[in-house]
């Protein structure tokens, strides 16, 4: 993903992305022909097969496995394509420990990681796909390289830089692959950004405001707000934690007030609902295009796959 020339106006880039869509829209995957029952389920609980709390959900394209983060559970568990749990890894002791994880995305052989609050420090962990450490940074704070909960994550595929919603400090920032300190953006534009995820020319944070999808160009410019929440509107619930934007570049937004994923084309337009059993949580969708959801609540907790 190239970053935009700056000599490049934000008007011709949202004007050409806008053309691509309308060209485009119609060979986008087809949602309508994923129904219930999902293709694949691991249940809820406390055993290892089991997921428990979870928050955050990812999956290695080169495999098919699905990584999930149990908050409550300070682990990492791995599941096959089909929802067979393979192994987990993390714990709150020893060099590698995991506290608290909320979020993940995977690039290339290697995990990256959200954590915290309320025991650990915030900041982000660095693990090979097979579990083994790899180092951690940032801390607690409001310069460069601290984060107030830390949460959703995305990488640059072209640079591996990496982007972390800041969500206490009200801003988005951005580390390169190195994972030194690059750049910021969203103060006194963001209220809680929650999640972030990038096309060829936008960056799309979902904030805790109306509209709740923001679009800012490369170079940290933002263009547009879109989709718009609560009753009778697009999104019905208040409070959206995630969003996952697929390889047609359609966008995938968990509501957890219609118990339904909601899937928007490229062109901003609900388009189809599939129904979850109870609050989806986090979301994902694999190359095949199937879609993988995390419902997480105090009773109910499930890995289903459409």
């Amino acid at each position: 993903m190239a970053t935009a020339n700056p000599s490049f106006s934000t008007e011709i880039i949202s004007e050409l992305d806008l053309k691509r869509d309308r060209e485009n829209v119609k060979s986008r995957v087809d949602y309508k022909s994923k129904i219930q029952p999902p293709l694949s389920v691991c249940v809820g609980g406390r055993g290892m097969d089991r997921v428990f709390d979870p928050h955050g959900v990812t999956v290695d394209n080169s495999t098919g496995d699905i990584y999930v983060a149990e908050f409550n559970n300070d682990c990492i568990k791995v599941f096959d394509s089909n929802c067979k749990y393979i192994f987990q890894f993390g714990g709150k002791v020893g060099e590698g420990k995991i506290c608290y994880p909320r979020c993940l995305v995977i690039y290339r052989d290697i995990l990256y990681i959200s954590q915290g609050p309320y025991v650990s420090s915030f900041c982000i962990i660095k693990y090979q796909l097979d579990g083994r450490y790899i180092c951690r940074i940032g801390t607690d704070g409001e310069d460069e390289m601290e984060f107030t909960i830390p949460y959703g994550l995305t990488v640059d595929k072209s640079n591996g830089d990496i982007y972390i919603c800041d969500t206490g400090n009200e801003r988005v920032q951005i580390l390169t692959n190195a994972l030194t300190f690059k750049s910021q953006f969203g103060k006194d534009l963001l209220s809680s950004p929650l999640d972030v995820k990038l096309t060829e020319y936008f960056i799309f944070v979902m904030d805790d405001s109306n509209p709740c999808l923001h679009l800012f160009d490369y170079n940290l410019i933002l263009q547009k707000s879109i989709i718009s929440k609560g009753p009778g509107m697009q999104v019905t619930e208040s409070y959206s934690y995630s969003f996952f934007i697929d390889n047609s570049r359609n966008i995938l937004i968990p509501d957890q007030e219609s118990n339904a994923i909601l899937i928007f084309n490229p062109l901003y337009e609900l388009i189809h609902k599939i129904s979850v059993n109870k609050n989806p949580f986090g979301i994902t969708a694999d190359d095949e295009g199937r879609i993988i959801v995390i419902v997480s609540c105090t009773d109910w907790n499930w890995l289903q796959i459409f």
